[in-house]
This record gives structure tokens, C-alpha cells and sequence, in this order.
């Protein structure tokens, strides 16, 4: 073999290995309509994609549902089978948005058992602290205090996505966070929730993160899942690096 081949094949051999280097990590989202509303999973995913720590995303969600639901396989719901057969770093736990308020020794109780549950399989839990609706805004302490409570109690990192949305609100209230029923995320409030969870998993700063969040479909054309402003896109994004700043 001549040197020339012998530098190309240790440039390519060098190449192919610092490809499969890349950092990557598997999470679930566990939780219902607020998760799966403008799929915020995959919006956090294709967010990651500009770094060199990549997060595989997938969710398993049901309309309306609870902790208490997914574990007891309502609405042929089959996160336990999905934790079960796949191997991910990372679970996120979404509770169904009123349960902290009329429900918090539920929330306590399913999230204990879902930690127990989900540490077995070696994955890290999260807790995604949801929002207050949008007519009950001073519910807000309630539901990050019960999801709070939890955390401390099972060591679970937290996702502060409601108190972001507390900031905005109170900061820009012409950016509208709520869908027409003032209690599901409009596309707006998705992407506001995708910077909480980007710069929570990555560690990364969400500023300068783009307002258009692209992807590709099947046959591999744009496909847009968030469109924001340049200015409201920056707006959100400073507001939840302050928010965890705080932290």
C-alpha cells in the first residue's frame, strides 16, 4: 500500500469513528396531550440536532391521560412494555395537567412507582413540570410545588416548563401560549416548552436556536413543525436561559 492510500484510509477509518462517536441520547416522553400537541418530542429532537450530543426522542401518550393510566395499561397505553423492550437513557413524566391541584397524593404515588419501575431498566427520570391554564393563572405555585415535592422525594431531575411559561406570560402576554381552549399549547407554547426541555437535556444555552424548527417527511421534502418570529423565537429562548440561570 503507497503512503498516499495509507493517510486516506486513516482519514476515513478516523472519520467513521468520530461519526459513531457522536453523543447521543434515547428518551421517552411519557404523558398526554400537552407532550404530543405540535409533537413536542420530535421538536426537541430536531432542536438537538445542530449539536454533537443528539436526542433520539419518543413518546407514549394518550389524550387526557394520567401516571395512573399508563401504568395501569388504560387506553391500550404500553409504556411499560416500550420501557421494557428498548433501552433509554432518559424518561420524562407527564402527569395529566390537573392532577397536582385536585389530585397531588396521586401524582406522589404513580411517579414513585413509575421511578421504581423505570430506575430498574438503568434510565434516568425526569419530571415535566406543566403550566396553569390559562384563566387560573395563580394555580401556577400548586403544580410546580407538587412536582417539586416529587422530585425531591425520588431524586428526579426537573423540567421547569411551567414557570417559563409564568415568565412569558407575565413579561410578553402578546404572545399567545395557549390554544383557542386556554389550556393545550399553541404552536407558540410548544416551542417555548422545546427550548425548556433542549437546554435541560443538552445542557446547552437555547439561544440561537432557529425560530423555524424543519425536519423531513417520507419523501424527503420540509416538513415545518414551528414557525416563530426571529424576535418572539429570541424573546423565549433568553427567557429560559435566565429561568434556569436562576436554578
Amino acid at each position: 500500500m503507497n503512503k498516499f492510500c495509507s493517510v486516506f484510509l486513516l482519514v476515513f477509518v478516523s472519520q467513521s469513528l468520530f461519526g459513531q462517536l457522536v453523543a447521543s441520547k434515547k428518551v421517552l416522553f411519557v404523558g398526554n396531550s400537552y407532550t404530543y400537541f405540535w409533537n413536542l418530542p420530535l421538536t426537541v429532537q430536531v432542536m438537538s440536532e445542530k449539536d454533537s450530543m443528539i436526542l433520539e426522542t419518543r413518546q407514549s401518550t394518550g389524550g387526557g391521560m394520567s401516571l395512573r393510566q399508563h401504568w395501569n395499561h388504560e387506553n391500550n397505553l404500553k409504556t411499560k412494555d416500550i420501557i421494557e423492550k428498548n433501552k433509554f437513557d432518559i424518561i420524562i413524566l407527564q402527569d395529566f395537567s390537573l392532577q397536582a391541584i385536585n389530585k397531588p397524593d396521586s401524582l406522589l404515588y404513580y411517579g414513585k412507582l413509575w421511578n421504581d419501575f423505570i430506575r430498574n431498566y438503568g434510565a434516568k427520570v425526569y419530571l415535566y413540570t406543566t403550566w396553569a391554564r390559562e384563566n387560573d393563572p395563580q394555580k401556577q405555585q400548586i403544580i410546580t410545588d407538587g412536582y417539586q415535592k416529587l422530585a425531591a422525594e425520588i431524586g428526579a431531575t426537573v423540567v421547569p416548563v411551567g414557570q417559563a411559561w409564568e415568565k412569558v406570560r407575565s413579561l410578553r402576554p402578546d404572545i399567545q401560549l395557549f390554544d383557542k381552549d386556554g389550556s393545550h399549547p399553541s404552536p407558540s407554547g410548544t416551542y417555548l416548552s422545546a427550548c425548556v426541555f433542549y437546554a435541560v437535556l443538552t445542557g446547552k444555552s437555547p439561544v440561537g436556536l432557529p425560530g423555524r424548527i424543519i425536519t423531513k417527511d417520507r419523501n424527503g421534502e420540509k416538513l415545518y413543525l414551528n414557525i416563530q418570529s426571529d424576535n418572539d423565537a429570541k424573546f423565549m429562548q433568553e427567557v429560559v436561559q435566565e429561568l434556569l440561570k436562576s436554578k
